[in-house]
C-alpha cells in the first residue's frame, strides 16, 4: 500500500488535514483509543454528513464508556465511513440471498470471526470481530438490530449494544446475470482521534475490497453448484 502524506477529515468545524502516521505511531494511537471512556454525544456529525441520532450505553473492549471527561465536558463523536465495491457474476438476487443470510457473512469475511441471530428477537444478531493489526489482537463484540430493507437495493444495520458501528450493503443491477454490491462500514470514534480513524481509512477499504472479491468468488461458486445438472 502507498504511503499517505496527509489525510483529510471533514468534521462541524470544516476539512482538517493530518499528516499520515507511520504503523509504529498508529499503534500507539490505537491503543490510547483502547483506553477511551467516553460515550456519544446527543448529536453526531458524520465524516459525510450529519447524524442527530444518539446511541445508548456503549462499551469498547468490554469497558462502559462514560459520557464525560475527567474535566466533565463531553465527548463529541464521530462517524468514520469506509466504502468498497465490487461486480459479481451472478443475478442479482442471488447476491441478495447469501447476503441475507446474516450468520453466513463471516464466509466471506473472516475477520468476522461469529454471527449469532437470537432465536427470540431475530432481528438482532451477535457480531464478535478477531483481527491482528500492528502486533496486535483485536477482539469486539456488538449486537445489531436489522434495519427496514429496501428490497433487492438495500439490506442494512446498526449496533444497539457494544462497539458503536453499522453497516450497509447495497444492490445494483447490471443484467440479468450480474450486479453490483457495495459495502459501507461506519464506525464511531472520538472527534479528537479523527486524524487516527482517516489514516487508518486506506487500510479499512482495502480488507473491505478484499472482502467483496471474496464474495464475488464465493457468489459465482455458489450459483454454479446451484444450476441443474
Amino acid at each position: 500500500m502507498a504511503v499517505v502524506a496527509s489525510v483529510n477529515f471533514c468534521c462541524s468545524g470544516g476539512a482538517v488535514s493530518y499528516p499520515a502516521c507511520s504503523p509504529k505511531v498508529l499503534n500507539c494511537r490505537l491503543q490510547g483509543l483502547a483506553s477511551l471512556n467516553r460515550r456519544p454525544s446527543d448529536r453526531l456529525p458524520t465524516s459525510r454528513g450529519f447524524s442527530s441520532s444518539r446511541l445508548g450505553s456503549s462499551s469498547f473492549r468490554g469497558v462502559h464508556l462514560r459520557s464525560t471527561t475527567q474535566n466533565g465536558s463531553r465527548w463529541h463523536a464521530v462517524w468514520q465511513d469506509n466504502s468498497a465495491m465490487v461486480e459479481v457474476d451472478v443475478p442479482l438476487g442471488v447476491a441478495w440471498d447469501l447476503w441475507e443470510d446474516r450468520e453466513g457473512v463471516n464466509r466471506w469475511m473472516p475477520w468476522i470471526h461469529s454471527i449469532k441471530v437470537q432465536e427470540d428477537k431475530p432481528e438482532l444478531s451477535k457480531w464478535t470481530l478477531r483481527y491482528a493489526a500492528f502486533g496486535q489482537k483485536l477482539e469486539f463484540s456488538w449486537l445489531a438490530r436489522n434495519l427496514k430493507p429496501t428490497f433487492h437495493q438495500k439490506i442494512h444495520w446498526r449496533s444497539v449494544d457494544g462497539l458503536p458501528n453499522r453497516g450497509a450493503v447495497r444492490f445494483y443491477p447490471r443484467g440479468p446475470s450480474s450486479c453490483g454490491v457495495q459495502l459501507t462500514i461506519s464506525y464511531e470514534v472520538p472527534q479528537v482521534l479523527s486524524g487516527v480513524s482517516s489514516a487508518l481509512a486506506p487500510l479499512v477499504e482495502s480488507i473491505l475490497q478484499a472482502d467483496l472479491q471474496r464474495f464475488a468468488k464465493f457468489a459465482r461458486q455458489y450459483s454454479l453448484e446451484k444450476q441443474p445438472k
